[in-house]
């Protein structure tokens, strides 16, 4: 019985899961270990590979596994490098640190492949460790399972209900604050009784007295953050990004979901977003202005026709470009072409 694969994760977020669901998409089934985890593990294995991992106190591994002729992958999904103070003041603390930055080069030079789903930011790596073989991976999303799911919605839509429902689901993303502060309260202000937010995760600490703000908690199971989105029945999605070194390496991850789950999209005109959304057909692109926001926005409200035409053409590139099919027929090539390395 070939064994399965070994993923070693820096911890149970959606990165994680994301990876984890190509491995067993395409392996049967996937083991993932985490740092509190790791003692016992068996390497000895066909397919081994790491997401994120580059805690000092494991320094050593990609020497233990070098030293037993273990080859592995490395899966990374963000700029790490560049990651500052101004984006994120409580993660550029740990990832900003020499250790850190010494490990994670260390995994990385060590690795048969670095797995990126960010074609910018594999260029970044490459730049960095030009002996690295990097190596480029579809970003998934999961259309068979939100086809089934939306086939299944039931409920009022804001044709019927008169409310406009705008979702915006995110982890900390303290440098878009006052953008958003400033966007929803004129929204909420203009559309009151019309028009409902609601965030999942995290939101400004500026809009909790707003009027028909919500925040539900975040939702670590994948299966269960897309049934939440999609009962939902979002009209519009929000997905704001200040555009700096750090954020255009990143994936359109808000644009694969909201595509994929039927939602008309407005995005900030930087990287990725300019990289996959077409403005005006699949999405709204809008520069990251106060007035260009709630341009944008009052032109949604407005237009029902508008926000059913980004929505359907945005599922369509979806499903054509971005499904969990095409990111496991490559995750295949590459396992394949290191296989012996």
């Amino acid at each position: 019985m070939v064994p399965l694969p070994l993923l070693i994760a820096d911890g149970p977020i959606p990165s994680t899961h994301l990876f984890a669901r190509v491995l067993r998409a395409a392996h049967g089934d996937v083991e993932i270990r985490y740092p509190e985890t790791l003692f016992g593990a068996d390497v000895a294995r066909p397919h081994v590979a790491f997401s994120r991992f580059c805690a000092p106190s494991h320094a050593w591994l990609p020497h233990y596994l070098a030293a037993r002729d273990v080859g592995y992958a490395y899966f990374i999904d963000d700029n790490f490098w560049a990651l500052t103070p101004d984006v994120d003041p409580y993660l550029a603390a740990f990832y900003g640190h020499p250790a850190v930055i010494e490990t994670l080069d260390t995994f990385i030079r060590g690795s048969c492949a670095v797995v990126v789903m960010s074609k910018r930011l594999g260029a970044a790596i490459g730049a960095r460790l030009p002996e690295t073989c990097v190596e480029y991976l579809n970003p998934p999303f999961d259309t068979d399972k939100a086809n089934a799911l939306l086939e299944a919605q039931r409920g009022p839509t804001a044709a019927e209900t008169g409310v406009v429902r705008v979702g915006y689901p995110t982890s900390r993303r303290l440098g878009v604050a006052p953008l958003l502060e400033a966007v929803v309260r004129h929204l909420a202000q203009r559309y009151a009784g019309r028009i409902v937010f609601e965030f999942v995760g995290w939101m400004p600490d500026g809009v909790a007295d707003v009027p028909g703000v919500t925040l539900f908690q975040h939702l670590p199971d994948y299966d269960r953050y897309l049934e939440f989105k999609v009962s939902r029945r979002w009209d519009i999605g929000l997905a704001p990004l200040l555009g700096s070194a750090f954020d255009e390496c990143k994936t359109s991850i808000k644009y694969r979901e909201y595509g994929g789950c039927g939602i008309a999209g407005v995005y900030s005109s930087v990287p990725p977003y300019t990289d996959d959304v077409l403005d005006g057909r699949t999405g709204l692109l809008v520069d990251n202005r106060v007035d260009a926001w709630v341009a944008a926005l009052e032109r949604l409200v407005e237009s029902p026709d508008l926000r059913r035409e980004l929505a359907a053409q945005a599922k369509a590139d979806i499903d054509r470009n971005f499904s969990q099919h095409a990111s496991v027929r490559r995750w295949r090539e590459i396992a394949t072409i290191h296989a012996n390395r």
